[in-house]
């Protein structure tokens, strides 16, 4: 199966992946969605020098009557108590210090607080099932994923693309790019792979339907 989502690349400067992803879940779902990249990068939290939380998004979504889960080991509860320390602990000394550096923390945890205030977070590692389950359920699904390892390359590249179909052996899902590949399809293997890394642990899943 696949859904006949409409395409929305990434911009040229690479940094709008998150944007584009929950740009194109809301044109399937509102064809008359005629907000433009620059206000809708004020709404889903794009700041620059800064990382994408998928946090503003899901509650622009959950605001204008969408049905919103998102699975995550991720704990937001500890998060909200202590966002540096379990960034450190979660992730190590230097990459925890880059994710602070990069994340503006008061910010965050006031969206996570209304987050989990409106009870879409289940604290639980997420599967290539759950992402068939909602599909079928009418959801589309947006993940992230190694960029570099979902294209052969060394190192990580942290990628968000929402997930319009599968079959039997391949996930289909738009690539905003760089560069930018509609209905591009993997094995569920290479995806998984893509997926899973840095760490199964780090698997993310957001599911929404209007």
């Amino acid at each position: 199966m696949k859904n006949d989502v409409p395409f929305v690349a990434n911009t040229p400067d690479d940094l709008h992946c998150m944007q584009a992803a929950y740009m194109m879940i809301a044109k399937y779902f509102q064809p008359d969605f005629a907000m433009d990249m620059n206000e809708w990068s004020k709404f889903t939290g794009f700041e620059k020098d800064k990382g994408t939380w998928a946090s503003a998004g899901l509650l622009w979504f959950k605001e204008h009557g969408y049905q919103i889960r998102h699975l995550s080991l991720f704990d937001y509860e500890t998060f909200v108590k202590s966002p540096e320390a379990y960034l450190i602990e979660l992730t190590g000394k230097a990459v925890g210090a880059w994710q602070i550096a990069h994340t503006n923390i008061p910010v965050e945890v006031n969206r996570i607080k209304k987050l989990l205030q409106a009870e879409i977070v289940e604290r639980r590692q997420p599967t290539i099932v759950d992402i068939k389950k909602f599909l079928d359920d009418g959801y589309l699904v947006r993940v992230l994923v190694n960029a570099n390892k979902l294209n052969g390359k060394e190192g990580y590249f942290g990628h968000a693309i929402p997930i319009i179909g599968y079959d039997d052996k391949n996930i289909v899902f738009h690539d905003p790019g760089l560069p930018p590949t509609p209905n591009r399809s993997v094995t569920c293997a290479d995806f998984e792979a893509a997926w899973a890394d840095p760490n199964p642990e780090s698997k993310e899943l957001d599911a929404i339907k209007l």
